[in-house]
């Protein structure tokens, strides 16, 4: 089966795809957007599978159907796009479902609610255009393959659509893998290491909330500073990263509650950021993975478990139950007394050492990219496109 899959987001889902030789899968990527983390891929390199270009340029988006990947496209028998792939999936002539990332389906489709997010003036503009033909693209599709939550599910109302099938993130678990040492030996001392790689965003902008883009870092923050008053030995990672609005706020509350000699920021030295390789280095440093407080999960919280460690963050009971019946791993909190409490926990080494095998255990079963990819192939099969 040709298998056309469009946005960096959809990179392990096709190396996955491509494990079964009865597959003949492409990858697209646009050169513009093109994230560092997939620089450092060897199959990147590989024209066979992989090709970049200027795909999603202005003339593009504006004469979607005469676009070159528009035509591209038409040469497959399914494709499975991301981002603005809706756009030129439309107009291709071949059955696609929209993938959503998160900005693709819960922002831009709606420039009005999304204002905020974004430069005025000539902006305003080109989101207006964008949206037009991005909900146009996401309503024509076969499919919506998103997680039921919150986010996902009102902005697909939004549109008059519905979340038809759920298939889970997946990732590199060869790339995000455990310490091959004892989990004894990566603290410092006993010293509790926590890392967390999430953008600072916790001013509660209520379309921040409602696009599941508010992480609730400040009770991290607070959490964590009660645990030190506590007498727990623990330091704090977190990354000096660009596109992280409230980050010179969440310094001066590191500052105001006395965290100062307790918390490292990082920084990758470059604007792209950390690769996956450097990322997953920084996770088996550590021994818990803090992601977001928002109400759902992404990569952090994968990659976190598949190296082995025990993961904090706050994910909607009665989602994860419809997703997953019989329980996941991830440590729930929702006030900082509740991140001092579950710091306090993991201050046994035993304990975190059996929560994070179950995490590496869970993300083998759920989100390693071949299981993925053989879901995808009977979800596929299931609409008779195998």
């Amino acid at each position: 089966m040709r298998i056309a899959l469009y946005g960096p987001y959809m990179f392990e889902l096709a190396v996955g795809l491509r494990e079964n030789p009865s597959n003949d899968v492409r990858l697209f990527l646009d050169e513009e957007t093109l994230p560092r983390s997939l620089l450092a891929e060897p199959q990147i390199h590989d024209s066979g599978f992989v090709r970049i270009g200027p795909w999603a340029n202005r003339r593009a988006i504006l004469r979607p159907r005469g676009a070159p990947i528009t035509r591209v496209l038409a040469e497959f028998d399914v494709a499975l796009v991301t981002e603005l792939g809706p756009i030129f999936a439309q107009h291709a002539d071949t059955e696609y479902f929209f993938i959503p990332t998160g900005w693709d389906l819960t922002c831009g489709p709606f420039p009005m609610r999304s204002r905020s997010s974004r430069r005025r003036g000539i902006g305003d503009l080109s989101a207006a255009v964008i949206a037009t033909r991005l909900r146009s693209g996401i309503r024509a599709a076969s499919g919506i393959w998103g997680a039921p939550f919150m986010p996902f599910e009102l902005a697909a109302a939004r549109l008059g659509c519905v979340l038809s099938a759920d298939l889970p993130q997946p990732i590199d678990t060869s790339v995000f893998t455990p310490n091959v040492e004892p989990e004894e030996t990566t603290g410092e001392s006993g010293c509790i290491t926590i890392f967390h790689p999430a953008r600072m965003m916790f001013t509660p902008d209520p379309f921040l909330v409602e696009t599941g883009q508010w992480k609730g870092n400040d009770i991290l923050l607070r959490g964590f500073a009660d645990a030190i008053d506590q007498g727990i030995d623990s330091r704090l990672v977190l990354l000096d990263r660009g596109g992280s609005p409230d980050q010179e706020s969440a310094r001066r509350l590191v500052h105001e509650l006395g965290l100062f000699d307790f918390v490292e920021w990082l920084s990758s030295g470059t604007s792209a950021g950390f690769t996956w390789r450097e990322l997953a280095d920084l996770y088996r440093s550590a021994d818990l993975v803090v992601d977001e407080f928002g109400g759902w999960f992404g990569l952090v919280a994968l990659e976190g478990a598949s190296c082995g460690k025990p993961v904090l963050n706050h994910v909607a009971a009665d989602v994860m139950e419809s997703m997953h019946p019989d329980g996941h791993p991830f440590l729930q909190a929702q006030t900082a007394r509740e991140v001092r409490d579950v710091i306090t926990l993991l201050a046994d080494p035993d304990r975190r050492a059996a929560i994070g095998h179950a995490s590496r255990q869970w993300v083998l079963e759920h989100h390693d990219r071949n299981v993925v990819a053989r879901r995808c192939e009977s979800m596929l099969s299931a609409l008779g496109l195998v």
